[in-house]
Order: C-alpha cells, then structure tokens, then sequence
C-alpha cells in the first residue's frame, strides 16, 4: 500500500511537471513573438525615420520660423512699450523744467502760492501720467492678446509676411528716434535747422529709392540688327547721376542720356543692359539691369530688282561702291523678281565706310525667283544671237565695254585697240549679292559677277572659304589673261597658314579646280609642281573664266563635357571626378582645358549642370573621358556623345576623332541617376539583430529543457 502511494504521488508529480514544462514553453513561445513583432516594428520604424528625415527636418524648420516670427512680434511690443514710457517721462521732464523756470521769474511773496500750485500741478500730472500709463497697459495687453490669437490661426507664410512687417515698423521708429536724437536739446522738432530738414529730407528720398524693385526699367525686349530701341530707367530724384553699359558690345551697344538710353542692335544674340544710379547726397548706387534679345533683320521684300554687274570681271564683287558697277547707277532696264524673306542681311561697305543691313551675301540665287527672260537658275547667260538674250546681251556689253577693255589691256600690257566688241561670244552672270536702300526707281539690285567668253582672252578667279563658313566662298583675287597663256597662282592667301576660332585651329591646305558646277572639285587638290605652267583646260574655259578654290580644314577640334544628376536622390551639389586621356599615334599630345595646357592626360570636377571644355585637340586623335566609379552611392552612370545613343558606362571614348562641319565642339554628357530603395520595414542591417534575439531565446528554452530532465532525472 504504501509503495502504491508513493508510485501514485510521483505519477501525479510527473504529470505536473510535464504541465507546467508546456505552460513555460508557451509562455516562451509568446515572448518570442511578441519580442520579434516588436523588434521588427522598432527596425521598421527606425528606417522610415531615417528615410523621412529630410521632411522632418523642413517641418522643424517651419516650426522654427513660426516661432521666430512670434519672438520678432513679442520684441517689437516689448520696444514700442519701452518707446512710449520715455517719451511721457520726458514729457513730465520737460514740463517741471518749464515750470520751474517760471517759479524764478516770479516775486518771491508768492512762493507759497506756487509752491501749492506746483504741487497740484505735479500731482494732476502724476495722475495724468499714471492713466496714460495705465491705458498703454491695457493696449499692449490688447495688443499681446490679438497677436497670440492672430498667431494661432495664421498660417507660417502669413506670421512671416507680419514679422517683416513689424521689423519695418520698428526700424521706421528707431529712425524717428535718431532724429529726435539730432534736434538741439530745449528746441521743438520744428524748429531744426535747415542742415537738418536737407539731411531728413534726402534720407526720406533714399528710404523710398529703397523700395525700387531691382528691374524697374522699361521699354522693348527685342531690337533687330541694325535697329534702335529706347529703353527708360529709374529716374531716382534731383542729384542722380546715371550710367549704362551692355554686357557685350558686339551684339548690342548702349547709348545712355540719364534715364533713358538708346540700345541699337548689333549681332544676333542676347545682352544684359546694366543702369547704375547714384545719389550725389550719400553716394548710394543702385543697379537695374534688363534683358535686350537682338534679332535677325528682317526685310520680306517681293517685287522687281534691277540687275547691275561689275564693269571688270576682276573687281571686287562685295564692294557697294556705283562706280564699280555698270550700268551707271540707276539707269539699268535689265529687271529681275526677287524675294527676300527669310533672308540674312550683313553690312556693306565702301572703302572704309560701312552700311548696315545692305546686303545678302548667302546663298543670294536663291532669292531670285526669275531672271529678266523668265528662266531660273543659279546664274543667267546671255548670248550673241541667242532669240531670247541677244537684247541683253547687246545692253549688257555696251554699258562695260569701254571700262572692261581699259582694265584689260592694263592687265596684259597691251593696247586697248587691240581688243574688239566682236571678240566677246557670250556672257555669264553669277549673283553675288543683293542691296537694297539705292534709291531711284529700283532701289533693290542684284549685284552680279561677269564671266565673259573671248577669242583672245580669259579671267583667272581665285576664292577662299573662311573657317566657319558652311558653303560660300569668297573671291580674293582674279586676273585677266591672254588665252593659251598660263595663269601664275595668286599671292593673297598662302597655302599653309593657319587660324583659330572658338578654340579649333584651321590650315588652308591647298588650291583646288572648278567642277562642272563651277565649284569646288572634291578633294583632289592641285600639285605645287603645276604652277610652274597652268594652263586651263577647255572645260574650265568653257564660260571664258577659270576659278581656283581654297579652303581651311581644321587640324584640331574641341569637346564640351557636360555634367548632369538625377533622380531622387541624387546629390547635385557634389563634385564628380572625370580623367581626361588623349593620344594620337600612342602619343601623348597637348591639349587645354579651359585655357590650361594640358600634355597627355587631366582632370576635373563637375558637379550638376557645369561643363568643362577641351580645346585644340589634333584632329585624328583618340580620346578617352573616365568618370570615377560612385556605383557603391547608389550612383547609375551613363553618357551620350553628340546627341547620340545613351551607354550605360562610365567611360566614353571616340577614336580619331574629327572636327564637325559646323565648327562646333562635340559634346559629351555623362548622367548620374540615384533613385530612394523603398522601405520594407526589415532591412539587411536588420537581420542580424532579430537573429542573435532568436538565438538568445532558443538557447534560454534549451536550458529550461536541460534543467527539467536533470531535476526529473
């Protein structure tokens, strides 16, 4: 029986025990979670904070203003309070003095009686000053109330706008204070002197000079070349000095008369038209500027156009001056249409005198719409005994014949007889500009090159293309020679000099014949050894003229490299590091960046919206622009060359590269982009914490379990 018992108590002891095991695992169990959920919140949390911070950190920001604005409202109460009880104690001041010196003019017998009245006086005054006293109280606790309540309901932008206000206020007050200051002790304010009216009276012009806005100056925003605008400034007061300038005199100068001024147009483009005023009372100076856009001049003429012609197939054809041309000025019934809208006018010249917008000098045959005997084309030959220009021909030789013949026969050293009317076969007429404001009947002409087919004699032109220039070429030179004679190249251009513009360096590199068209003819360029004895083929002198072409071809090019960041989160005050390598041939060559030289590799940094450029590079060389790695910020890098396809790389290269056409830089823009990585609660930088937890615990409930068997056991 007893054995029984003791078998029945350690079964129940057992169960028991297996009861409260379970009840602790679960307990556990609950704590593990419970521990875990609160952990995984706190992470969760944590890194929302940290993405959220920026906003945080403007609300802070906000609330600081308003708190600011709330202390400059408290401030000023506080100072316009303290303001109102000096003044009412030098009031009280001022009054006893006064009293007391009547009590000295006085007789003496009546001293008590003034004693009494003195001192009714002082204690109607006190009582006086006590309710004043008493009623400002009672307005500056009004006062107080309605701001705290004005605070509470207005918004941040609203207690800003009132802080600034009261600022105003203040500083208007603290101005009336030094005034008062100045005015001799014992003297009413009217009765300053007159240095000091003059002195109040220009700080009070300058105070509400002050409120000027900083463009204040009106008139056009747009000004065509050639053209003038007025534009009128502040005027400030009596006493101002004023002067004007333009921030680039080659696309607009600035003509000043006081407040006005007078901008006149230039060059396409746009300037920054600077007004300073200063005041001859202070010297204070203040500055307006003003945007000016200068236009292309427009000029849509449609209608007829007079067609002149140079009087020696040699002469300058850009030249404006009447005696160069034929016929005699406005005496020409030869007519052509014309239409010159859309049209680039340039200035023209005689001598040293220059004639704004008087010119087309591009692509001219495309605005003429049809020649005198309705044909088209980009140039008009007349020919003896041709039906349809026989008449012009006739005209056209008679009005150049006595001057053509003179320069002619000076040109080959002969006799002027020598020469006959019946020599000349045909003639060829090639626009070389249009002018306009001639006046007479037809104040439009077409001004033309004569190309003029002999027997006995041929002209030699030579013309050359300046860096820059995308199709027209220029005539420098020409000569007239006897036919079978060869033609001695020209020495007003050299072959292999050299100019620089916008940093890309150009080399004339040789003479090149005429095509078919009369241009240019590829690249095949003509040997030196053959100027020993050039003798024009038949084909060159099929219109009676031979034309030589040069033109310069660039040696060095340059590159804009260009800085952009987007996205989110992308940094764009920092500084990007780029290294710069350029080699031709697996040298190293000189190169600038900026105006730097540079011999082989460089560097820079450029942060969001900034360029760098690089500047005569060799033609032909091989160039390579690395950015560094800032992949591990998050940073995604790709770059674009010359408006092409996007790379996603860091490292952009062109291999012989090659100047463009236009004569422009090539540009590089390397992106950066850095997007915000959404918040899932738990992070990587979690994980590792919620681990070690889960460990913790796990090793806690097998020590329970380690326990447990041993107490059992």
């Amino acid at each position: 029986m007893p054995g029984r018992v003791r078998r029945l108590s350690m079964k129940h002891h057992h169960s028991s025990g297996k009861y409260r095991l379970l009840k602790r695992v679960i307990m556990m169990c609950l704590s593990l979670i419970l521990v875990c959920s609160m952990s995984i919140s706190a992470f969760a949390v944590n890194r929302i904070g940290r993405a959220e911070n920026e906003t945080t950190q403007s609300v802070q920001m906000t609330d600081n203003q308003k708190g600011e604005a709330a202390a400059t409202r408290q401030k000023s109460s506080e100072a316009q309070t303290k303001t109102r009880q000096e003044n009412m104690k030098k009031s009280d001041s001022e009054s006893k003095t006064k009293d007391n010196s009547e009590e000295q003019k006085k007789d003496s017998k009546d001293a008590d009686n003034k004693g009494a009245k003195e001192n009714s006086t002082e204690k109607d005054a006190k009582e006086d000053s006590e309710k004043k006293i008493s009623k400002e109280e009672k307005s500056t606790k009004e006062e107080k109330n309605t701001e705290k309540k004005s605070e509470e309901t207005t918004d941040v932008s609203e207690a800003t706008t009132t802080a600034a206000k009261e600022i105003t206020t203040e500083a208007a007050e603290k101005k009336t204070e030094a005034v008062t200051e100045k005015t001799p002790e014992g003297k009413d304010s009217k009765e300053a002197t007159s240095e000091e009216k003059a002195e109040e009276e220009t700080q009070a012009e300058d105070d509400k000079n002050k409120e000027i806005a900083v463009t204040s100056i009106s008139g056009p925003t747009e000004v065509q070349v050639g053209k003038t605008i007025r534009l009128t400034g502040t005027s400030g007061s009596y006493g101002y000095s004023h002067s004007w300038s333009s921030s680039n005199k080659n696309i607009a100068t600035v003509t000043g008369n006081g407040s006005t001024a007078e901008v006149k147009g230039v060059a396409v483009g746009t300037v920054t038209i600077t007004h300073r005023y200063s005041s001859q009372w202070n010297g204070n100076t203040r500055t307006e500027t003003y945007q000016v856009k200068v236009t292309k001049f427009a000029d849509n003429y449609s209608g007829e156009a007079a067609i002149y012609y140079l009087a020696n197939p040699a002469g300058d054809p850009w030249t404006n001056d009447t005696g160069a041309w034929a016929p005699s000025q406005d005496t020409s019934n030869t007519l052509a249409n014309i239409n010159t809208s859309g049209a680039t006018w340039e200035n023209g010249y005689v001598d040293n005198t220059v004639y704004e917008n008087k010119n087309i000098k591009s692509n001219v045959a495309s605005y003429i719409t049809s020649w005198p005997d309705g044909s088209k084309g980009s140039t008009w030959t007349v020919k003896e005994g041709d039906s349809s220009t026989a008449s012009y021909f006739t005209f056209i030789l008679n009005s150049i014949w006595d001057k053509y013949k003179s320069s002619v026969a000076a040109d080959l050293g002969i006799g002027a007889d020598q020469l006959q009317q019946s020599d000349i076969k045909e003639i060829t007429l090639t626009p070389r500009k249009i002018s306009r404001d001639n006046g007479g009947t037809h104040p439009y002409h077409i001004d033309c090159a004569l190309s003029i087919k002999s027997t006995k004699v041929f002209t030699a032109k030579f013309w050359v293309k300046e860096p820059g220039e995308s199709s027209e070429y220029r005539q420098i030179d020409a000569k007239n020679y006897l036919t079978g004679n060869p033609v001695a190249r020209t020495t007003k251009a050299t072959i292999g000099s050299t100019k620089t513009v916008n940093g890309v360096t150009y080399v004339l590199d040789g003479w090149y014949p005429e095509n078919a068209e009369g241009g240019a003819y590829g690249s095949t360029k003509i040997a030196d050894n053959r100027w020993n004895n050039y003798i024009p083929s038949a084909d060159e002198l099929a219109n009676g003229t031979v034309n030589f072409y040069a033109h310069y071809s660039p040696t060095t090019t340059s590159i804009k490299l260009k800085k952009l960041v987007t996205g989110s989160m992308g940094d764009k005050q920092k500084k990007f590091h780029f290294t710069i390598s350029i080699e031709k041939e697996n040298k190293n060559v000189t190169f600038k960046v900026g105006n730097t030289s540079k011999t082989g590799s460089a560097t820079v940094d450029l942060a969001n919206d900034e360029e760098s450029t690089l500047t005569e590079i060799p033609v032909g060389a091989d160039v390579s622009i690395t950015e560094e790695d800032y992949s591990g910020s998050g940073y995604t890098t790709s770059y674009v060359i010359d408006n092409g396809n996007s790379a996603l790389e860091i490292k952009a290269n062109i291999s012989n590269i090659q100047a463009k056409n236009d004569v422009s830089a090539h540009e590089i823009v390397f992106t950066n982009n850095k997007e915000a990585i959404p918040d899932t609660g738990i992070t990587l930088d979690s994980l590792p914490f919620i681990a070690l937890l889960a460990l913790s615990i796990a090793g806690g409930i097998f020590y329970l379990f380690c326990r447990y068997k041993k107490r059992f056991v």
